[in-house]
């Protein structure tokens, strides 16, 4: 076992007003906009506050992480393992306040996982995960014109 902070850079977002430009901006829940600017590349975004604190969602360009949000650096490890790993974990009940709910960068840096710790495994875990996303999306698109 070992703590996520081991394998992942908790960083906070930062506050933006522009809503135009080609670099999406995440909030919370996902994408709010998009900017001339960026503050991170290659990421995982985590949804700080709110009832969607917790959501997460992967970013393999650039983007601006707001304020409500944090990013997720990899440490020399998959990205997209770390993406599947954090949404196994379930960061929504580990939230914190009542009125308003709050994901911080203790609680995150502090959970302990555990993980295989060498790349070409990660990789193949999260190639097959990824599969079985992109055929629950097909399948989901297929019952929706199915309805229609």
């Amino acid at each position: 076992m070992s703590s996520l902070s081991k394998i992942i850079d908790i960083k906070n977002g930062k506050s933006i007003k522009s809503k135009k430009g080609k670099y999406p901006i995440y909030g919370g829940n996902g994408i709010i906009g998009y900017s001339d600017n960026y503050n991170y590349e290659k990421i995982i975004i985590i949804g700080r506050v709110g009832a969607n604190c917790g959501s997460i969602h992967i970013e393999n360009g650039k983007c601006f992480v707001s304020d409500n949000a944090l990013a997720g650096l990899p440490k020399n490890l998959s990205n997209e393992f770390n993406y599947y790993l954090l949404k196994s974990l379930k960061l929504n009940a580990k939230q914190i306040g009542s009125s308003q709910p709050l994901l911080t960068q203790g609680i995150l840096n502090n959970l302990e996982i555990s993980y295989p710790e060498n790349l070409i495994a990660q990789q193949k875990i999260a190639s097959v995960l990824s599969a079985l996303d992109d055929k629950i999306e097909l399948n989901n698109r297929i019952n929706a014109e199915l309805e229609a």
